[in-house]
């Protein structure tokens, strides 16, 4: 037996897997091990066991896939708020129902002074058919304090009367630039409805609460990390669309305490009314604002919006404020979604390439995202100028694109012409705007679009003919490598994370299966079985969870100080020593018995103060999940 030394022995050891490690050549592994947050050893089975020792947990693959953790490269965590914090009006489907919704929860919420909500999406058609202003239809169940509706799109808004009134907006209220008031046609009254965040923010930044508080957006992104590490995603950037400091100051007090189960890029966003004068505001953010976990080091841009053949930002403006931001370091992420016949990527890259020939080239990283329609020569300027893609791959295989054909195909959706030009792409989802579509955003859902070009719902047998340009598609290893090396890569973690080597953080992803080795269409119903964030598990599937899991994890809060003392922790080990004959018996009965005493053992350590609150609800959820394992 090879001797080794004790500072070797690994904290976790996967060994007898399918290790897709996403290193420059593709490598296939069996094994890997880490230590204090770092791969170890990345091999086979024979020499990661050098590695174990007396108190290395292993995990034994059974052929299962092990591969990096993913990066969502365009994900609006922080607006999951929303859900947790306002009314959603996404359940119902008549102006009916919505204002009924609406009534009800003014009655379960007496005295607020102001009313948010998101999901009223239909309301210019809802209010022609009604014969009534947009806002009216809000006036009618709510006209004393200002209620203001986000679309799912987050490009529109619906406010009532008092919501203007408060802001001041009237006919002779001018649109300011690049957003746009709607009125009516006959008497120039505004109708309730405001596209893009410069029209919108005049509305909520005169609300009495216009942002979340810190506490609201603590709670956002723990919630939002738990979603996030069941679907395998270990990093993320975060583009903000509104002016918030309050969202800093949550991942500042989240990254203290070591909260942050995820790596963050967050983008701050630029006002397309102040151009270069918010740079120094802009500058004093990043300085006061770096974590462990998380970075802010980008601006975010709109260059267009939805629906309207219409740009954001004056050009010229635009042009100088990239350069100002460059020039100060930062990395500019620009909105670019277009449509037949309208490019803003096009725009984009001209204040890219004038941002370049003023400062010179760097390795900025700009990066455009959503990029629906690109100019065929434009790809090449991504090339040259260095200049990332992040395309949002789940939404390639909808058939919003129907009406398009002929010549104008070939600048819809590109995904292959930039691989083929070497460009590395790096995928994403835009939550929580593709919840509108029902995508989420599960990378596999992504990756298995991007190679078949199909709706995740379609079959391969049945809808051929639904596949949307197949001229991009792209390979499966292309679609792995934008959500792992590349996204780290656009975030400047290339070293850090993205592929399994050694030395790298051990962000890793466990699935049910090998992607390589089930038919394409059927990608995106594979399962996440477990997530490690630099070595530390975040997400176990129930499948996985069994009675020696619970009493490790029972040994790790002893170390970490969440029990009052040793005998708190030592006799919900005893009980677990049980469970572990038990379920070796398979003695299933048994088995529940024991671990229903086990949740009452924690109720009582939770109501003499001998457990933490962090402790405690980690493992009540772990054993409810073994209880419903064996029942």
């Amino acid at each position: 037996m090879a001797k080794k030394n004790s500072n070797q022995a690994a904290d976790f050891i996967f060994k007898n897997g399918d290790v897709y490690t996403v290193d420059k050549d593709q490598t296939w592994a069996e094994a890997v091990a880490v230590k204090d947050g770092k791969i170890l050893y990345v091999g086979n089975d024979k020499g990661v066991a050098a590695f174990k020792g007396t108190a290395t947990r292993v995990v034994d693959l059974k052929g299962k896939m092990l591969m990096p953790g993913f990066v969502d490269s365009h994900n609006h965590a922080y607006l999951m708020a929303e859900s947790l914090f306002w009314l959603s009006l996404n359940p119902y489907s008549t102006v009916e129902e919505r204002q009924l919704a609406i009534k009800d929860y003014l009655k379960e919420n007496p005295g607020i002074k102001q009313l948010r909500g998101v999901g009223w999406d239909e309301v210019i058609r809802d209010g022609k058919e009604l014969g009534l202003a947009p806002r009216e239809l809000l006036d009618q169940v709510v006209s004393d304090i200002p209620a203001v509706f986000i679309a799912n799109s987050h490009h529109s808004i619906l406010v009532n009367s008092k919501a203007l009134e408060v802001a001041g907006i009237d006919k002779n209220t001018p649109d300011p630039q690049g957003g746009t008031i709607e009125r009516d046609p006959a008497t120039g009254e505004p109708t309730g409805i405001l596209h893009e965040f410069s029209a919108q923010n005049l509305v909520i930044n005169a609300l009495p609460q216009p942002d979340f508080t810190v506490e609201q957006y603590k709670e956002t992104i723990l919630t939002w990390q738990e979603i996030a590490a069941e679907d395998g995603i270990t990093s993320t950037f975060v583009p903000v669309h509104y002016p918030t400091e309050n969202l800093l100051k949550a991942f500042e007090e989240l990254d203290n305490t070591d909260k942050l189960t995820a790596r963050y890029d967050l983008g701050l966003w630029a006002d397309e009314n102040e151009g270069t004068e918010q740079i120094g505001r802009l500058k004093e953010l990043r300085d006061n604002y770096q974590g462990k976990s998380y970075m802010v080091d980008t601006i975010k841009i709109f260059a267009d919006g939805v629906g309207e053949h219409k740009l954001v930002w004056d050009q010229n403006v635009l042009e100088k404020t990239v350069t100002a931001l460059d020039k100060e370091g930062f990395r500019v992420y620009i909105h670019a979604i277009g449509d037949q016949g309208f490019y803003p990527s096009h725009n984009a890259l001209d204040a890219f390439e004038y941002a370049a020939e003023v400062n010179g080239k760097r390795d900025s990283r700009h990066v455009i995202t959503h990029i629906d329609w690109v100019k065929e020569e434009d790809v090449a300027r991504f090339k040259d100028l260095g200049v990332i893609p992040a395309p949002q791959p789940a939404w390639f295989g909808k058939d919003w694109y129907s009406d398009v054909s002929g010549e104008q195909l070939k600048n819809l959706n590109r995904l292959n012409s930039y691989f083929e030009a070497g460009i590395p792409v790096a995928s994403s989802s835009d939550f929580p705007s593709t919840d509108t579509f029902k995508r989420d955003m599960y990378p596999l859902t992504g990756i298995e679009v991007g190679i078949t070009r199909l709706d995740p719902d379609a079959t391969a047998e049945t809808d051929l003919d639904k596949v949307v340009w197949p001229k991009e598609k792209a390979t499966l290893e292309e679609m792995i490598t934008s959500y792992t090396f590349n996204g780290a890569h656009l975030i400047f973690q290339e070293d850090e994370r993205g592929s399994i080597e050694v030395g790298k953080k051990a962000d890793l992803v466990v699935l049910d299966k090998n992607l390589f080795e089930i038919p394409i269409t059927t990608i995106g119903e594979a399962k996440v079985l477990l997530t490690m964030f630099e070595g530390k598990e975040v997400f176990r599937h129930p499948t996985l969870i069994n009675a020696s899991y619970i009493k490790a994890l029972v040994e790790q809060f002893e170390e970490e100080g969440e029990f009052a003392n040793h005998g708190a922790a030592r006799s919900l080990q005893a009980h677990l020593d049980t469970v572990v004959r038990f379920e070796k018996q398979e003695a299933a009965e048994k088995v529940v018995k024991h671990m229903q005493s086990f949740n009452q053992l924690l109720e009582n350590h939770k109501k003499d103060g001998l457990i933490s609150e962090v402790a405690y609800n980690n493992l009540k959820t772990n054993t409810d999940s073994l209880i419903k394992k064996w029942q």
